[in-house]
């Protein structure tokens, strides 16, 4: 008896998931691994962005807010997402385009003009 509300509570779970997440559930068909063309096409999607300076990731777009985390000179990492906020003038360049990181294990907004795209 028991197992017959096994299949509905596990389905139940991966769809609270997917909300909470706001992600698509899936699962793994057993003895299948990703492959090498899986992580290529991965690393195709990502848009990468290189530290001109040192820069603060900030929680919010802008200036004063929160820093989060270090973006160091040199360091890359992929753009996670972009948007407008604060105007500034940093890294010889205004502007208000911000770009959303996750570097290090902190996610949170650099400048644009801070953090060049790579093609």
């Amino acid at each position: 008896m028991r197992l017959k509300f096994l299949a509905p509570a596990i389905a139940s779970a991966a769809l609270i998931g997917t909300a909470m997440t706001g992600g698509i559930a899936t699962a793994a068909t057993p003895g299948t691994t990703h492959t090498a063309a899986a992580t290529k096409a991965a690393a195709a999607d990502c848009v990468n962005a290189e530290a001109q300076e040192s820069v603060k990731i900030r929680k919010e777009r802008k200036l004063n807010s929160t820093a989060v985390g270090l973006f160091t000179k040199g360091a890359t990492t992929c753009i996670r997402g972009r948007g407008t906020g604060q105007s500034y003038n940093l890294c010889n360049r205004t502007g208000n385009d911000w770009y959303k990181i996750t570097y290090r294990g902190n996610t949170g907004w650099i400048p644009a003009a801070c953090g060049s795209r790579e093609l």
